[in-house]
Parts: C-alpha cells; sequence; structure tokens
C-alpha cells in the first residue's frame, strides 16, 4: 500500500488498519471493487477487504453516510457487493469510538453491530 492512502485515511479508518496489522489479518485498503468513486450508482470503494475470509468492512463516519440520499446509496453498494457473494460489514464511527474491541470482534466473524 502507497504511504499516502494510509496519510490520508481518516481518524477512525487508520484505527482499524492499524488492528488489522497488528492481527496479522490480509486486507486490501482503498479497493476500488466496484467502480471506485464513480459516478454511476452504486459505486464503491471498498475500506477494508479482507481477502481470506470473503469479508468486506465499510468505516462509516457519521458525516459521509448520515442522511436519507447518502444511506440510500450506501444501501444499494451494500446490495451490489451482497450479490457479489461479499458480507460486508459497516463499522460505525461511534461503534469505534465507543465499543472498538467488541466492534472488531463481530466484524472479523462476519457480524455487524446491532443498530
Amino acid at each position: 500500500m502507497a504511504l499516502s492512502t494510509y496519510e490520508t485515511a481518516t481518524d477512525i479508518e487508520r484505527k482499524v488498519y492499524d488492528y488489522l496489522s497488528q492481527q496479522g489479518i490480509p486486507f486490501i485498503f482503498q479497493s476500488q471493487l466496484i467502480g471506485g468513486f464513480g459516478s454511476d450508482v452504486g459505486d464503491a470503494t471498498v475500506d477494508f477487504m479482507l481477502v481470506d475470509r470473503n469479508v468486506l468492512l465499510r468505516v462509516q463516519g457519521t458525516y459521509w453516510h448520515t442522511g436519507t440520499e447518502l444511506e440510500a446509496k450506501d444501501l444499494l453498494q451494500k446490495e451490489r457487493l451482497t450479490a457479489l457473494g461479499y458480507t460486508v460489514i459497516d463499522l460505525w464511527q461511534e461503534d469505534l469510538e465507543y465499543n472498538f474491541d467488541d466492534t472488531m470482534r463481530k466484524a472479523l466473524i462476519g457480524e455487524n453491530m446491532p443498530r
């Protein structure tokens, strides 16, 4: 991974990145699995692809992922990724800030935190 990608990551993305690295879990950071930051409906860049688990982790910050239009976009992306055979886990900012260990434990077994 290019250093500049890590440098431009959000604080919560860095925390997840560091955790996965420390645990020795192989991953791809910022994978442009379905169109990246393209303008087509449902395009997505996936924050973390756990290469040996068929699990995708999407770090969902409050600013970029709250509101009707943004939530609809995220749901469409999740449906497209699920249709490709992936388990998609959303890691919400508040869960990562206040319950990091349990959030990551659940994510690594393919479970979302309750919303």
